[in-house]
């Protein structure tokens, strides 16, 4: 999925663009083949925020609780190619091959989009889910949230009952090879992700979630989380590199640098951290005066 969403035939996924189009029906695709339904509301798997510029979204319903939403979520867009990127100069200090215009995004965020898919299937295959899943992949992030922001002002809050938004999580940092979740401090959410861990995946294991080392950098309110933070929704994101990582927003942001061992440990990770939270048996409280 990673080489297929980030591959240069979508240059770079700038939204509104073609490439951005079909990476969107690929997402959609991927949803019907792991057996989502659609989102009332919607046109099939799009949300559509005005044209060309598309949400993708597929649920799972919850069987007890129906009305209790759980949020998995990662944005597919990207800065296009170097005629687009609204960042021009603001990105890491990889070498870039000469003549290389596109901006692949292999880490921000194919890696996520790759990861919410992967959640999908398997949430969708073990079938314990009491609570409603919806899976998103979101436009507009580098835009400034506005897929995400979009979807926040046209929700009940109080029907969410957490949001896991995953982003970057293709390339290790040079300090830890343990994700973490921004804003980690906002709620207890990150508390249920460990404990859950160690109770599905490795029993010695007490806080394989790190808390953000990165506080400096914001990155809490500069992901997709944050619009659905902002309503007291107990909504943060797990992520794996540096905000500081060298191929960020460059056109060497390629598959080939991705580490996907890495990569497939984290989700692994979150699919055992939110047991608890799809069969209803955890709750985290609510962010509140933020």
């Amino acid at each position: 999925m990673v080489e297929v969403i980030a591959s240069d035939s979508l240059e770079g996924r700038y939204t509104g663009t073609t490439g951005n189009l079909k990476a969107a029906l690929c997402i959609a695709d991927q949803f019907r083949n792991a057996g989502l339904s659609h989102v009332a509301g919607n046109n099939g798997f799009f949300m559509e925020i005005k044209p060309s510029w598309l949400n993708v979204m597929g649920a799972i319903e919850g069987k007890s609780r129906p009305g209790q939403v759980i949020i998995f979520s990662a944005h597919y867009d990207h800065v296009g190619t170097i005629n687009t990127n609204p960042f021009s100069g603001s990105g890491g200090n990889a070498v870039v091959e000469k003549g290389d215009e596109i901006f692949n995004g292999a880490n921000d965020n194919a890696s996520g989009v790759a990861a919410v898919i992967s959640l999908a299937r398997f949430l969708k295959e073990i079938n314990n889910n009491e609570r409603t899943l919806i899976f998103i992949a979101f436009t507009g992030e580098e835009l400034g949230l506005l897929g995400s922001q979009y979807l926040a002002e046209n929700i009940e809050p109080d029907s969410i009952v957490a949001m896991i938004n995953i982003e970057m999580i293709g390339r290790k940092p040079y300090s830890s090879s343990r994700p973490y979740v921004t804003g980690h401090e906002q709620s207890d959410l990150i508390k249920i992700l460990n404990s859950n861990y160690q109770l599905h995946q490795d029993k010695k294991e007490k806080k394989y979630f790190r808390p953000d080392p990165y506080i400096g950098s914001f990155l809490f309110q500069r992901s997709d989380n944050y619009p659905f933070a902002k309503k007291g929704i107990p909504a943060h994101t797990i992520m794996l590199s540096s905000p500081k990582d060298e191929y960020y927003h460059t056109p060497d942001d390629e598959p080939a640098t991705l580490d996907y061992k890495a990569m497939a440990e984290v989700i692994r990770a979150v699919a055992a951290g939110v047991q608890a939270l799809v069969t209803g048996a955890d709750t985290p409280r609510r962010i509140k005066n933020f």
